[in-house]
């Protein structure tokens, strides 16, 4: 299969997606749809949807189509599965939905450090102003004086000096750990890499929602199709673009072909969230597993939405008061040296 220089933009797929799903819901084939995003699109995507029109013809699955393009591999999970249930529509969809929060939580979170950032780089401009110019400056004047320095003024200058040392520290520390990680996972399987990360107290909060709201809301959609528990596992299993749930679906099948329950095995799962395995176990005895699931893993997509503007609102005042307390040191260091200057005259 021909394969795409490199992806589509965040925003590109979003559009896309969303077209895609009114004109699929509203009676065009996939070919047909295709080729009438083509019409509206810049010469390399037309060709990129050229070259998909004729792979689908090929045979070839629309998830595999869009993989070639480079497009987010959580776009290709809902197409996979969409494959199994029957709701292609639907699927796209819910793709662009998907898109449009990841892209609105970026640009918020570009939005929050933007200023902050700006501010930190005047700051570093000052602090490197005053360590070079004004520190040997006070110390020249204070020797030619003959005043000694007070306690005071000693440890602000103390910090002057060390707090750029430390924030380079603080900056090299942080790479190397992430290096560190970066090779140590390649190392482990995708279970233990999810037992890392949820070892990190705020990633362990929204890694249990998104992989509990995915679970949910693809689990829900197999069964409203039709398919039992070990046919909708097997579909888990089959998928590749979450490895994670690939490797627990081959675990899950094994014990569920032994007599397990879903629900026992969902309780033991470190990674979902509390409570999960009691709606599996109320949806059952109700015989709507299906549709319990979807309105659950609805309730988590707010959940974690709400978790994230929360986060999101406290990040911009704790990052501007970290640097207010900075910039207030700094004028001190300043000011507190010149009055005892003119106390010694």
């Amino acid at each position: 299969m021909a394969r795409g220089n490199r992806g589509w933009p965040l925003k590109v797929q979003e559009d896309f997606l969303k077209r895609m799903g009114d004109l699929y819901t509203n009676g065009y084939s996939l070919l047909e749809a295709l080729e009438l995003m083509s019409i509206h699109f810049e010469a390399e995507k037309k060709r990129s949807l050229l070259e998909a029109i004729e792979e689908l013809k090929k045979g070839y699955s629309v998830h595999q189509v869009l993989e070639s393009l480079h497009f987010n591999q959580d776009i290709l999970s809902l197409l996979f599965f969409s494959q199994k249930h029957g709701n292609l529509g639907q699927a796209f969809r819910s793709g662009g939905a998907l898109l449009e929060r990841k892209r609105y939580y970026r640009d918020k979170i570009f939005s929050i450090l933007r200023y902050p950032i700006m501010l930190l780089f005047l700051v570093i401009i000052m602090l490197v102003f005053v360590q070079l110019v004004l520190l040997p400056q006070f110390h020249l004047l204070f020797s030619q004086m003959n005043i000694s320095l007070s306690p005071i003024i000693s440890v602000f200058f103390f910090l002057v000096v060390q707090i750029p040392i430390l924030l380079m520290w603080s900056v090299l520390g942080i790479f190397a750990a992430y290096l560190f990680y970066k090779i140590y996972e390649r190392k482990l399987n995708p279970s233990q890499k999810v037992d890392l990360l949820l070892k990190i107290p705020l990633v362990k909060t929204f890694l249990s929602l998104h992989y509990s709201h995915y679970f949910t809301q693809q689990l829900s959609s197999l069964l409203l199709s039709g398919l039992t528990i070990n046919e909708a596992i097997a579909v888990f299993e089959q998928q590749r673009y979450h490895s994670f749930f690939h490797s627990k679906a081959k675990e899950y099948r094994k014990f569920l072909v032994e007599g397990e329950k879903l629900e026992t095995l969902v309780g033991r799962e470190k990674v979902f969230v509390k409570g999960l395995d009691v709606v599996i176990v109320h949806g059952q005895k109700n015989g709507k597993l299906g549709q319990e699931l979807e309105q659950y893993s609805k309730l988590l997509l707010v959940k974690m939405q709400e978790k994230s503007e929360k986060l999101l609102g406290r990040v911009q005042p704790v990052l501007f008061l970290g640097i207010g307390s900075f910039v207030f040191v700094l004028y001190l260091c300043i000011f507190i040296p010149m009055f005892q200057l003119l106390g010694g005259l």
